[in-house]
């Protein structure tokens, strides 16, 4: 509180001298220097050529919220599939699980590595040559008939995925005005929001009907496709030649609490969503054929979520995170009290596509206000934090499961949840509200 109290009064101050930027606690050394050797942070200090006309960049984010739906997918899969791997695997359920665990170790280790290794390159061909690689992983798994080699795919598409979300947001928001940065990465969300109401039911009943490779190769192929697409439409250009070449209001402090946020609330989610299917049929009394509709329904609700999330992102960012995490620890006390009724759970997993897709996008957008370093940087940091989360909970989730049974994950991510509605509420609104005039004086 005393920090936001401090950027308060720091807001309300006369604006210093040209040619001085403003030192915030926590903020990147290059804030204490002079603006003519200090990074330029200001969306408007230089003037913004946008790197295409408003068709194609329309285009080319269509293709990359069509990407964004195919990685989402792949890495969601396993959550409706994980019950046949394991049968035609020979391994237990928990053994499948932590194949979601080596995908967020792999993607969390390796996000911010490629992010710095690639910052200084334009943007489509690196778009194109990950989607590329992303798809020979794909591939990998469609040929699997071992555990290990499920590993090494897991792995390939891990990498090509940790590298997608550090780039692919910057470069999407980049191609418009600044002022429609929330807007544009609501509509790049959408496509990942989709994976939740076509892409996992959708492979999860054709694995059902068929084999549960067959998803897999359908993702493979359609990623292939994809970087043909993006290679075509999508303008070259670098991230610091985009909009959002860096935060508006940058900070490491609160760009720390915006990663511990982000730790707790993935965490949460892996915990119990991971083995969503077990709880839903060994708890809940669904039918296994049943499991797919309802991952359906949770993902349609979170399209409408993250339609109605570009409306009011950009005006009101943290009270977004705040709304999200409110609604996800409603739903984790639903589930651990009443989940056993199949109407109650069913109200709950609608919930949770509500809560969780808002908070994807607000999560993100919180994280690209206020990183102190650039833009890629930051998002690759915050998708870092993204698996480090899924790791931890894919982790907690299997021992749970192994050893207590599914009744108690919801419990476990309930207190982790609770946890990030304290870290959020101690921002302080009005002090909030002052940064954001700052920031929009900046501008002027």
């Amino acid at each position: 509180m005393r920090d936001d109290a401090s950027a308060e009064a720091r807001a309300r101050a006369p604006e210093p001298p040209h040619g001085y930027a403003v030192p915030t606690p926590g903020a990147s050394a290059s804030a204490l220097l002079p603006e003519s050797t200090a990074p330029d942070t200001s969306p408007t200090a230089r003037p913004w050529t946008p790197p295409a006309s408003s068709r194609r960049s329309m285009a080319t984010l269509i293709a990359l919220a069509a990407s964004a739906f195919m990685i989402v997918t792949n890495e969601i899969a396993p959550l409706g599939l994980i019950r046949l791997m394991a049968a035609d695997l020979g391994r237990t359920e928990s053994e499948i699980g932590l194949v979601t665990t080596v995908f967020a170790v792999v993607a969390m280790v390796t996000t911010v590595p490629l992010a710095l290794l690639t910052t200084r390159l334009p943007r489509r061909p690196l778009i194109v040559a990950t989607m590329t690689f992303w798809s020979a992983g794909a591939l990998v798994m469609a040929t699997a008939d071992s555990f290990s080699q499920v590993l090494g795919g897991r792995v390939i598409t891990a990498m090509g995925h940790a590298l997608f979300w550090a780039v692919v947001t910057p470069a999407a928001a980049g191609m418009f005005a600044p002022e429609m940065r929330g807007r544009s990465v609501t509509r790049l969300m959408l496509g990942a929001s989709g994976a939740g109401v076509v892409g996992l039911p959708l492979s999860t009943w054709l694995a059902q009907q068929t084999d549960w490779r067959v998803p897999f190769w359908i993702i493979g192929i359609g990623g292939l496709v994809l970087a043909a697409t993006i290679a075509v439409l999508m303008p070259s250009f670098r991230t610091a030649q985009g909009s959002v070449a860096r935060g508006d209001l940058p900070s490491l402090r609160r760009f720390i609490r915006v990663l511990v946020v982000v730790l707790l609330t993935t965490s949460s989610m892996a915990t119990t969503w991971t083995y969503i299917t077990p709880f839903l049929v060994e708890v809940s009394g669904f039918a296994e054929s049943t499991v797919p509709v309802l991952l359906a329904l949770a993902g349609a609700t979170g399209v409408v979520s993250m339609w109605l999330t570009g409306r009011f992102l950009d005006r009101w960012p943290v009270r977004a995170v705040a709304l999200g995490e409110v609604g996800l620890l409603v739903m984790w006390l639903g589930l651990a009290s009443l989940g056993q009724h199949k109407p109650f759970a069913i109200v709950m997993v609608l919930l949770q596509g509500l809560a969780w897709s808002l908070l994807v996008a607000a999560m993100l957008n919180w994280a690209l206000r206020h990183t102190p370093w650039s833009s890629d940087i930051g998002v690759g940091a915050q998708a870092s934090t993204f698996n480090a989360g899924n790791a931890v909970g894919s982790v907690l989730g299997a021992a749970m499961l192994a050893w207590w049974g599914a009744q108690w994950l919801p419990l476990a991510s309930a207190m982790m949840s609770a946890a990030a509605v304290a870290l959020v509420a101690a921002v302080a609104p009005d002090a909030t509200r002052a940064l954001a005039r700052r920031g929009m004086r900046q501008r002027r």
